[in-house]
């Protein structure tokens, strides 16, 4: 009887370890990628497949752990089924440390920093990413995580309350809980110190992460157009009378967005905007000055303090029912940081257009519309000058571009680095994908065109992985010299010195030590 107990206790010590140590990963033909430029030596990629297609994958950016999610198909192989699992993968090793079943109808993995959350009907579950048990599982989505104090903000699963709660993420437990409207989702959330967060919605929430004690300064930040709904509604109704074909509209239209980003003073002091004034707000809540505004011009703007002066940028634009769409004018104005005393409020003339992008460079404040740039002197807010843009078919100006990490190619061997060569110059970039350069002046000075313009994908102090189409790579030394061109998909990352990429069922491994 104790012979039949041990070969029993083995046999199920082997299921553990083997349980412990499988590879969920098989070993695929190592395929060659392309040819180092300096060794002529061809670079492999070592192949690992995965016995389902790869769905998604998850990665905190540091650590060995990989999280597979593996999904079936259907026998044409053109779409997913509803059955699959999580696997989660040691990157040295290719060993699957854990895995569990997963129902792609009813649930789906959320990574939000080092943690892996399972969203299963009405229930959140998070999971360790070491054994992939369930440390807890509770019914909030999380709207904000703070990883220093380990603290998660959320509200009801497939609610619409706006009964917030704060959760200790290490135990699952309950910290507190307030009610904090989330109807037309956050505008800004910032951490002020080691445990105050701000969350801006319908003005500014300052809540102590340990406690929930709060404080709040209201302002206008959403517009509803009731009487809009209610002529529109009158019409239909006249109309059915005599067609007989009624229509009407049982929600009001909603500009959202009317305020600015949150900007933090250096005395720690918050300056915020809103549809109909600018103030400037202390640790403590209390409004240190405030400065009207005209309401019925304002919309989304932008704060930028440069010495002892605040500006405000009022873009033109707002979210109009979810969508970015044309509401006020373009204006600049300018308040003193200390008292708000208004230095000027001037109008831009650009009535059925809005700002798409600003910049500001020395005292001089650059507009990006959909086809000019203009310049404005910040100190007075009086116009400069002007540069209308030819505009390609279909093509709008998009945004002001900084140059780090811009390659421009010159040869099959060789990328300038546009943060060198065109550092002193004013780069836009167009929906096409073109780049115009510009001086201060508004001179032209350059037109790349897209097949010239490659980004950086990622980097190491070593190397940049640059591309222009998320589908050819190139990969560049320390002085911009090309080691290698090679294909791959987007899916990619970098650990340490090797290059992962995914493609359907495979995992490829790059060791990036081969090009030298």
């Amino acid at each position: 009887m104790k012979k039949l107990f041990l070969i029993f206790l083995s046999i199920q010590l082997v299921g553990v370890l083997w349980g412990q140590t499988k590879n969920r990963l098989s070993d695929g033909n190592d395929t060659i990628v392309g040819t180092s430029f300096k060794t002529g030596i061809p670079v492999m990629a070592k192949c690992y497949i995965a016995p389902l297609s790869i769905y998604q994958w998850h990665w905190n950016g540091t650590s060995e752990n990989l999280l597979l999610e593996l999904r079936e198909t259907n026998k044409k192989g053109t779409s997913f089924t509803k059955k699959g699992m999580l696997s989660m993968i040691e990157l040295e090793s290719k060993g699957e440390k854990w895995s569990r079943e997963m129902n792609y109808n009813s649930s789906r993995i959320v990574q939000q920093g080092d943690y892996f959350f399972l969203n299963d009907v009405k229930k959140n579950i998070l999971l360790d990413p070491e054994t992939g048990n369930s440390l807890w599982e509770g019914r909030l989505d999380f709207y904000y995580i703070e990883p220093q104090m380990n603290i998660g903000l959320g509200y009801p699963i497939e609610s619409t309350s706006n009964k917030m709660t704060a959760m200790n993420l290490s135990t699952g437990v309950k910290l507190w809980d307030k009610t904090l409207d989330r109807t037309y989702g956050w505008d800004d959330a910032y951490m002020l110190n080691d445990s105050i967060l701000l969350i801006a919605v319908n003005g500014i929430h300052a809540i102590n992460l340990l406690n929930g004690k709060e404080w709040s300064y209201n302002a206008k930040t959403v517009k509803k157009e009731i009487g809009k709904m209610i002529g529109f509604n009158i019409v239909g109704l006249i109309v059915g009378a005599l067609t007989d074909s009624y229509f009407y509209q049982n929600q009001p239209d909603v500009a959202t967005s009317l305020s600015s980003n949150l900007l933090i003073d250096p005395d720690g002091c918050i300056l915020y905007a809103s549809r109909d004034k600018i103030a400037r707000i202390n640790t403590k809540g209390k409004v240190l000055w405030s400065s009207s505004l005209p309401e019925k011009k304002s919309s989304t703007s932008s704060l930028i303090l440069i010495d002892s002066v605040v500006y405000l940028i009022n873009r033109g634009y707002a979210q109009y029912n979810g969508e970015p769409s044309k509401m006020g004018d373009p204006y600049l104005a300018a308040f003193s940081w200390k008292d708000g005393n208004q230095l000027y409020l001037n109008a831009i003339p650009e009535k059925n257009e809005y700002i798409r992008h600003y910049q500001v460079i020395n005292d001089i404040l650059f507009l990006l519309f959909k086809d000019k740039v203009a310049t404005f002197k910040l100190s007075d807010g009086l116009f400069i000058r002007e540069a209308k843009l030819a505009l390609q078919k279909n093509e709008e100006m998009d945004a002001f571009l900084q140059p780090e990490g811009i390659f421009l190619k010159q040869d099959d061997m060789h990328f300038f680095d546009m943060a060198v060569d065109y550092g002193n110059y004013n780069l836009i970039r167009s929906s096409n994908g073109r780049i115009i350069v510009m001086n201060d002046s508004l001179e032209m000075i350059d037109e790349l065109s897209k097949e010239k313009i490659f980004f950086t994908v990622i980097a190491n102090p070593e190397q940049a992985i640059i591309t222009q189409n998320d589908s050819d790579f190139v990969v560049l030394d320390a002085k911009n010299g090309v080691q290698m061109v090679f294909k791959a998909s987007e899916n990619m990352f970098l650990y340490e010195d090797q290059l992962y990429f995914i493609d359907k069922d495979r995992l490829f491994e790059i060791d990036l030590n081969q090009l030298n």
